[in-house]
């Protein structure tokens, strides 16, 4: 084997411990010190760390064509890097791509942590953090260290840290997830999410809190969970939601069609006594454009709507709810700038 070989295997069965969270201290700093190398490391990296996120449990046991695939992938980013340096390549359209690749960042902090060994356990001062965010006008599908599925709606965030799945299933939520958490007695799922947090055994919710919303809400679809805000605590039961405001710190229980809350995750925009205020952020983020509602009065209107967006695109959209009786308005769509006005 040339020397040049084995060096490319010992990175990948660094990347290998590393994403199976097995790696020591000094292999996780030869490790780092080979992505800072350079971009093409970086994004090598990047490449795998991205494609074992959204890889299922029995294909992450096969780490030969997972990382084949990876370079494959690298290797076609960098012809296609090169085209465009002689050829304009028009914007593409994320909307119709479901599974997209997020913007993964690994961070070294540095304090007291846990580092894990192949089975043995010793104090490290290394402390891994996980974060995975799905950009606008697109989303994302990932499994979790302990088999958990979540979807990521557009413009969210996930965290984690190296010490998920074995003394913990913590995450923090910032944006719209859907939650199909594998079961776990011994160790309790939690989403945080600012002042709420919800914790399960194993089940099937969704959690949205935009920095924008007045109300952070908490949809079940099976199970059981426990919502905790600053001053309480909930039981849900399925097919109700929990809606925390921010603003007086209070939850309210209703009784929903709790399917629908997740019905994005299928490419539905789904609309129930929703104000077109929430409405154009919500396609801010599925369509990746810039909505001003000149009106005051409309930003109060509310309309129901359900549409699939890859069979809609925003002009049909617009049209389709300015055609209801409800909705007298117009519209203009310069590039990714909509103005909406009486």
């Amino acid at each position: 084997m040339k020397r040049a070989d084995i060096h490319t295997e010992h990175i990948n069965n660094l990347i290998l411990s590393f994403l199976n969270r097995t790696i020591s201290s000094t292999d996780l700093k030869v490790l780092k010190e080979w992505i800072d190398e350079n971009e093409d490391n970086k994004a090598y990296f990047s490449e795998i760390q991205k494609i074992w996120l959204i890889s299922s449990i029995y294909e992450k046991k096969n780490f030969d064509k997972l990382k084949d695939r990876a370079f494959q992938q690298f290797k076609d980013r960098i012809a296609q890097k090169n085209q465009e340096q002689d050829i304009y390549i028009s914007r593409p359209n994320w909307n119709r791509i479901f599974y997209i690749a997020a913007c993964i960042i690994i961070a070294f902090f540095a304090g007291i942590g846990v580092m894990y060994f192949t089975g043995n356990q010793r104090l490290s001062d290394q402390t891994l953090s996980y974060s995975v965010e799905s950009p606008r006008g697109s989303k994302l599908k990932l499994s979790l260290p302990d088999g958990t599925s979540v979807w990521l709606n557009a413009d969210s965030k996930l965290l984690y840290d190296n010490n998920f799945g074995i003394n913990n299933r913590d995450v923090t939520l910032c944006g719209e997830g859907y939650f199909e958490v594998s079961k776990n007695k011994n160790l309790p799922f939690q989403v945080v999410s600012d002042d709420i947090k919800v914790e399960v055994l194993g089940t099937k919710f969704n959690v949205k809190n935009y920095p924008e919303d007045p109300n952070i809400k908490v949809a079940l679809l099976e199970g059981s969970v426990m919502l905790y805000d600053s001053l309480e605590s909930t039981i849900l039961k399925p097919n109700q939601i929990a809606q925390y405001d921010k603003q007086n710190k209070k939850t309210t229980l209703k009784t929903i069609a709790a399917e629908n809350t997740s019905a994005w995750i299928n490419g539905h925009l789904y609309f129930d006594e929703e104000n077109m205020e929430t409405i154009a952020l919500a396609l801010e983020r599925a369509f990746d454009v810039n909505i001003t509602i000149k009106d005051e009065t409309l930003k109060k209107m509310i309309f129901y709507g359900d549409f699939i967006i890859e069979s809609n695109n925003i002009d049909e959209i617009m049209n389709i709810m300015a055609a209801t009786n409800k909705f007298n308005y117009h519209y203009k769509i310069r590039k990714n700038e909509i103005e909406i006005f009486q």
